[in-house]
């Protein structure tokens, strides 16, 4: 993961050093960095909410400024750094499962549909409906070209401060797809005061599957009194648990992820901070994690964790992020200015229908997308309580993209590949805004805040391949939106709060890509979205039971939908949609060591106009990929063996409910109502101030849960006359895993 953001402590005095000294010894540090690699995982596992432990409450940067998650007017989860690693937490579906509200249709690791609160149209959204940001630089694409509907970064959250999930649009600080939310990752900046180092190893068998194995490690070395840095370095390997039948190959779904980031923060006067990021992060993984089934039954077709897929299904991605952020505290105000550089590469392979005995197509695909991002803001000191807070903000990002999509055909008598037909696109996208934030307390227990921002994007490009259909292609489009917030929040006392928003969020439009003398629209326009809120957090005065509760109720007008004319597909503004629902979450700690927390989630989200002529929904059917009901329940005990070294236990069950892959009358991805299902984990150990070891069991009872069914190349093949049969993919999770691991602080 990366690093960036800067901290808002005070500096004192520095000596300034020279260039020489500062240069050896930061090369010295990441030397030693990299000879420290060791590190952790451990099983996905447990849940978490809106409120932090009996020990500590969690902070915050939900609104740009550091605050108790108790006191944010919105609903909000996190879970701190301590508690990805307590329950084991190494990817995202491990903390998706944690989170009210979030759901996903995944077949493989890097490539996730991902809502919040229902906000979805399914596979066929141009682009994410939910940003995600690695401290304050977004690492999800804008525009409809850069395949940002599913290309997500699967970070590894070792050595992060925390993971939040702002739920509802963010479209006033956090601009264009933030519009059902925002996951934000939070690293850990240098620590000035001291050296330290951390490090694990873990192992695992998976039933039915291979072996497991990680390695992580994180060394911080103050360099002078003004300077420190930080490193961490990571290696997972997933084993596969899927044997690819037509290849006699056993276990080709593995996923290997390895990267790391670095961040040296300088201090060099009062009140300058500049802190220089960054990360890196390689993702290669040997096929689909899912099997081929029969749509009537939901069951394998070749036996359980099974697929026939003659052709291997790779994926290669690599992602890469530099950032500079730099603070001045002027006393009355803080500025602060954030320049990122994002570049991620991607290729996948995949298998599609044989039209001619002993052939087969092949689908190829490979790209770049490149983004600068430059944010500056001013914001005032906290008020204390008393008077007004504000903050005013410029954003700007020039997105580009290149991608091309190949069908090969495989002769198996020679082996040979050749091209039936290739097309790409090359496309950018550039976005400026300016926002303005501003609270006023009447009191300490009565406040208001209200947000604004305007947005203008821009877009272009043009297609290319061997065939007319597709070559000479172009397209482009201007769009602005206005998005706002207003909230109130009312402390009736002094562990209570109420408090009620609303907000409004967007999804820039684009263009269509098309040839001279096609009859299609030229562009689509922007979506917008309009959500309202209350809610009620609170909690006793010693922290030991604390809740939260939020109601919603979401209105999205312009949904960005694909029509067809012609055979033509093409994207137009047609679709209404609504949503509603709540989120809870609670913890409770009766006796010291002994802690419980929940959380429960209800969301009802619906098309409301009729789209059978697009994606195929019905007035009143539900929003793809969206369970009504998912919730979590974890337990974990705590006690001394002796005066250095304590004994811990513990469970999470997660449980979703039934959800649609896509709408009743859709051709080209038909409609299947997917089971829901629960998980169990386990987990075992002991500790001291310096080491732990751990034994846990996830998916105890060896569930074959189903996260998505993928049915465009069974499509393709029906449709056009493919040989053979041809069966769904359906995504499953991972079988019972048992793991140990082992992790040293210093």
């Amino acid at each position: 993961m990366i690093t960036l953001v800067s901290s808002m402590s005070d500096a004192a005095s520095r000596r300034r050093p020279t260039v020489h000294s500062v240069l050896l010894r930061a090369a010295g540090a990441a030397a030693l960095a990299v000879s420290s690699q060791a590190a952790i995982a451990q099983a996905p596992a447990a849940g978490e909410a809106d409120s932090a432990s009996a020990e500590a409450e969690i902070i915050v940067t939900a609104s740009k400024r550091s605050e108790s998650i108790s006191n944010v007017g919105s609903s909000i989860t996190a879970l701190s750094g301590d508690r990805l690693s307590n329950l084991g937490i190494s990817s995202f579906q491990d903390f998706s499962r944690l989170t009210p509200g979030l759901s996903f249709q995944s077949v493989t690791p890097g490539r996730s549909q991902i809502s919040i609160r229902g906000i979805n149209v399914g596979t066929t959204q141009p682009s994410s409906s939910v940003a995600q940001y690695l401290d304050e630089t977004p690492i999800t694409a804008a525009a409809t070209a850069a395949l940002a509907g599913e290309l997500n970064p699967d970070l590894d959250p070792f050595d992060m401060s925390r993971i939040e999930v702002l739920k509802g649009p963010q479209g006033t600080l956090y601009g264009a797809n933030a519009l059902g939310g925002v996951i934000k990752y939070v690293t850990n900046t240098p620590e000035f005061d001291r050296f330290a180092a951390a490090m694990s190893a873990s192992t695992g068998a998976v039933h039915k599957g291979g072996t497991d194995y990680a390695g992580k490690g994180m060394v911080n070395i103050p360099i002078a009194e003004w300077a420190a840095l930080r490193v961490v370095a990571n290696y997972r390997k997933d084993a596969g648990f899927i044997d690819n039948v037509a290849l006699n190959d056993k276990d080709v779904n593995f996923a290997k992820n390895r990267g790391g980031r670095a961040s040296l923060e300088l201090r060099p006067v009062d009140g300058l901070k500049i802190r220089l990021s960054a990360f890196t992060q390689r993702l290669n993984v040997g096929g689909e994690s899912s099997v081929d089934g029969l749509r009537t039954t939901l069951t394998p077709a070749f036996g359980d964790l099974t697929q026939s897929r003659p052709i291997p299904e790779l994926i290669r991605d690599r992602f890469n992020l530099y950032n500079a952020t730099i603070s001045y505290d002027f006393g009355f105000a803080t500025a602060f200015s954030t320049s990122s550089w994002t570049d991620q590469k991607y290729a996948r392979t995949s298998n599609g229908p044989s039209f001619a005995p002993n052939t087969r197509f092949s689908f190829a695909s490979d790209g770049e997308n490149k983004k600068f991002v430059q944010e500056v803001r001013l914001q005032s000191k906290d008020a204390g309580g008393h008077g007004l807070e504000w903050q005013l903000g410029f954003y700007y990002t020039n997105e580009r993209y290149n991608r091309t999509s190949t069908d090969l055909i495989l002769d198996f008598a020679t082996g040979l590949y050749s091209v039936d037909f290739f097309s790409g696109t090359i496309a950018k996208y550039e976005e400026k805004a300016g926002f303005a934030n501003a609270t006023y307390y009447f009191s300490p227990r009565f406040d208001i805040a209200a947000g604004l921002r305007y947005s203008e994007n821009k877009q272009d490009g043009f297609g290319y391949g061997n065939d007319g259909n597709f070559n000479g292609r172009s397209g482009a489009s201007k769009d602005d939106a206005i998005t706002w917030t207003v909230t109130g929040r009312y402390h009736p006392m002094e562990d209570v709060l109420l408090y009620g928003n609303v907000s409004r969020g967007y999804r820039a439009g684009g263009p269509n890509f098309f040839r001279v003398g096609q009859v299609i629209p030229t562009e689509f326009e922007p979506e917008e979205l309009t959500n309202y809120e209350l809610g009620l957090k609170a909690s006793t005065a010693d922290k030991r039971l604390t809740f939260s509760l939020a109601g919603f109720y979401i209105k999205w007008s312009s949904i960005q939908l694909p029509l067809i004319v012609n055979f033509q597909t093409f994207r137009g503004n047609n679709g209404k949609a609504e949503s509603k629902g709540f989120e809870a979450s609670g913890t409770y700690s009766p006796i010291d060591g002994l802690s419980f927390s929940g959380t429960l989630a209800y969301t009802a989200a619906k098309i409301t106009t009729d789209e059978r002529a697009g994606v195929g929904a019905a007035p009143g059917e539900r929003m793809a990929g969206t369970p009504r009901w998912s919730g979590s329940l974890t337990a974990d005990y705590e006690w001394a063996l002796s005066n250095s070294l304590d004994g811990f236990v513990g469970s999470t069950f997660t449980a979703s409910s039934n959800r649609p892959n896509s709408y009743k009358a859709s051709v080209n991805t038909p409609y299947v109502l997917l089971p829901g299902f629960s998980t169990v984990a386990l987990r075992a150990g002991v500790k001291t101030d310096q080491w732990s070891f751990t034994l846990s069991a996830d998916n105890v009872f060896d569930k074959r849960g189903i996260t998505d069914d993928y049915t465009f190349p069974r499509f393709y093949g029906e449709t056009f006359g493919g040989l053979g049969t041809y069966y769904d993919n359906l995504g499953v999770i991972r079988p019972r895993t048992i793991k140990a691991t082992v992790s040293l602080s210093l």
